[in-house]
């Protein structure tokens, strides 16, 4: 009995452990089930994650691009730079920017060199002044500055051309009267044009260690683009006409004509008063103009000159004066232009030194600026024939400056009228430097405080009205007539002024070494890509291993 109880029971306890196990395996399941199922919604996740990931990268990426573009397109057309030179030496002053962004009309400025050949071309393009030190760093500067001018103001378009490219010969046949040199800025607007040369840009300082040896050495020491440039730009866009009026009454014979097409394809308004007897100058004219007069003035006419040069007193006028040689000698013109400081002798200026004149005509002469003057800095030769014995009676007096332009070598001598090759009585004669152009100005100020200013300029031959050597490029014939009559016109140079900016401190453009580029280069173009490349591969195969 009791076997089969223990034996019942023992029965009844498995069918319950059992039950249980069928109970814990039913339970299990399900589990394994679900152990399962998180597989693979835990890759589809990570698959998700990685696909925002790599969106997310795309549009980043993208939008640097974007922002790369739109930097480069807006560095043209806005300022983006800052300047941290203690004097902003590479930024345009606060009344130069004022007046760029109030520019309403389109300009052009084309700058006759490609930008990356600028500074190499300029360092040797100045050794024609002897330019020793200080330019590269002046000619970058340059650069910097004027490429601002469009970005804050678009109406200023920029454009560097390459003078041995086609296009720099189609801008140069725009100008057939203008001698445009690699490095020349030419500004135009309004059938105005304005040619800026490198002595316009730049100041130079003379060393004179290398005196005893017959020549002397120059440093570049200030720039003064801001105000050359806004300069021309001024100029270019002035509404003002400049009036001129020849006086042809006293000449015998009219050599104006190139002359004139050169005044009128600056945009001068020409008249011509031929009467033989002058009563009066209107004050619309800017300047009037004598050219090779053969008979005297009167006193009466003499009279009206003056008149018209004082203006009533606000001055402002302007004559210019070619001499005719052949001409007698002129008594009442001759003691007024004395007055002005600028003194005419008779007879014919004659060189005694082969070397400085035309062959077989010693009369036809090489001239040279004198250095004296701005307007004549970039002016090599002038060739000039027949010339009269003019020179400087004084170079101040008052309110009057009287300022050699331009002379012969100290080589000349005033020989009598009608002298040529076979004049031989050369050693009898003292030989002296004779001028070949003469600037006097005369300053007043008006209120106390106003600057105003009358010129006449003088030149000593008939050749600079019309020669043969007037259209040969490297005769500066036409380039003085013209720069002198816009300064007797007053309107040779702006309103508008700036510090001449100059470089003190030493750049630290001129310490980076091609060695140290290259390991910047190397840093941030191949080194700093590449470990985010590693970076990101490893963090990648963590990520999908995890």
């Amino acid at each position: 009995m009791e076997e089969n109880k223990t034996t019942e029971t023992t029965s009844e306890e498995n069918s319950v452990v059992e039950e249980i196990n069928a109970q814990n395996q039913t339970e299990e399941t399900p589990k394994k089930e679900k152990n399962k199922k998180p597989k693979k919604l835990k890759n589809q996740a990570l698959l998700k994650k990685g696909s925002y990931s790599v969106a997310i990268t795309a549009i980043v990426l993208a939008g640097i691009i974007v922002l790369n573009i739109l930097v480069g397109v807006l560095s043209k057309r806005v300022s983006l730079e800052y300047d941290f030179s203690s004097d902003k030496k590479n930024s345009l002053s606060a009344e130069n920017i004022k007046y760029v962004k109030n520019v309403k009309s389109d300009v052009s400025v084309i700058f006759c060199t490609s930008e990356d050949t600028y500074v190499d071309y300029m360092s040797y393009y100045a050794q024609q002044y002897n330019v020793t030190s200080g330019g590269n760093e002046y000619y970058e500067q340059t650069l910097k500055i004027v490429n601002k001018y469009t970005a804050y103001n678009s109406k200023i378009e920029l454009e560097y051309v390459d003078p041995q490219s086609a296009d720099f010969t189609k801008i140069s046949a725009e100008y057939p009267n203008e001698k445009i040199s690699y490095g020349d800025i030419i500004v135009s607007a309004n059938k105005r044009h304005k040619i800026i040369k490198y002595t316009d840009i730049y100041s130079l300082s003379d060393d004179q260690t290398y005196a005893a040896y017959g020549y002397t050495t120059s440093t570049v020491t200030g720039n003064n683009i801001e105000n050359a440039l806004t300069g021309a730009i001024s100029y270019v866009l002035s509404d003002k006409t400049i009036k001129v009026a020849f006086l042809t009454g006293h000449s015998s014979a009219d050599l104006t004509a190139d002359y004139k097409t050169l005044l009128s394809d600056n945009n001068y308004e020409i008249d011509t008063i031929s009467d033989n007897v002058i009563t009066n100058i209107s004050s619309e004219y800017d300047s009037v103009i004598i050219p090779a007069p053969t008979t005297d003035f009167l006193e009466g006419e003499i009279k009206v000159l003056s008149e018209f040069l004082d203006n009533d007193s606000k001055l402002g006028k302007g004559l210019v004066f070619f001499a005719d040689a052949a001409a007698p000698y002129l008594n009442n013109l001759y003691d007024f232009l004395e007055e002005w400081g600028i003194l005419i002798e008779d007879g014919v200026v004659l060189e005694t030194d082969a070397n400085n004149y035309m062959p077989d005509e010693p009369t036809t002469i090489g001239s040279y600026s004198t250095g004296k003057d701005d307007m004549t800095a970039d002016m090599r030769i002038c060739i000039s024939g027949d010339n009269v014995p003019m020179t400087a009676s004084f170079d101040k007096r008052e309110n009057l400056t009287v300022t050699s332009l331009i002379a012969t070598p100290e080589t000349a001598i005033a020989a009598p009228k009608g002298s040529g090759a076979g004049f031989d009585d050369a050693n009898s004669y003292e030989k002296e430097s004779y001028s070949t152009c003469i600037m006097s100005e005369k300053l007043e100020y008006l209120d106390g405080t106003k600057e105003a200013k009358s010129h006449i300029f003088a030149f000593s031959s008939t050749y600079f009205l019309s020669s043969e050597y007037n259209e040969a490029s490297s005769v500066a014939n036409k380039n003085l007539s013209l720069v002198a009559t816009e300064r007797a016109c007053g309107s040779d140079k702006s309103d508008i002024s700036f510090v001449t900016k100059s470089i003190e401190n030493e750049s630290f453009a001129d310490s980076v070494t091609q060695g140290s580029t290259n390991l910047i280069i190397i840093i941030f173009m191949v080194l700093l890509p590449l470990a985010m490349i590693v970076s990101g591969i490893v963090i990648f195969i963590k990520r999908r291993n995890s």
